[in-house]
């Protein structure tokens, strides 16, 4: 599997993601007061799969926020996923391609974690292994 590490820029902002929820209701995401880890995937994709536990390991963590963007699926289908996955709490959202035009993702699973500033700190191509995730929860503030 070819995975890839993106050297940033300082500061380099996270371009605008727009997401719908179940309801089909449109939003923009922005930082918080924690970290954003973002995690673009689809059911069909199996390490888009094998990193979503790992994902929902994060979010029970707190220390940053995690939204699992599901690219070009209905939700009824994702959310059935979850539910036979035991995944059934994990943050979800949902985008297609109009909605991640300005995110250049060259496929599935790609993963960025976003400071509480809107900053880029790093972004992934390919499946988010756990030693990469950790060095990545590693380097955040305290």
């Amino acid at each position: 599997m070819l995975s890839t590490l993106v050297a940033l820029t300082a500061l380099q902002v996270a371009p605008p993601l727009r997401v719908r929820d179940d309801a089909g209701r449109a939003r923009l995401v922005k930082p918080t007061t924690r970290p954003l880890l973002l995690s673009f995937w689809a059911t069909w994709c199996p390490p888009c799969r094998e990193e979503l536990p790992r994902l929902a390991e994060a979010a029970r963590g707190g220390r940053v926020q995690v939204l699992a963007v599901n690219y070009g699926e209905s939700p009824a289908q994702v959310r059935a996923y979850l539910k036979r996955a035991g995944l059934g709490a994990l943050p979800v959202a949902f985008a297609g391609p109009a909605e991640l035009n300005a995110w250049p993702l060259p496929g599935l699973p790609a993963s960025a974690l976003v400071d509480t500033r809107g900053a880029l700190k790093a972004v992934q191509y390919g499946p988010l292994g756990a030693a990469q995730l950790k060095r990545w929860l590693d380097a955040l503030p305290r």
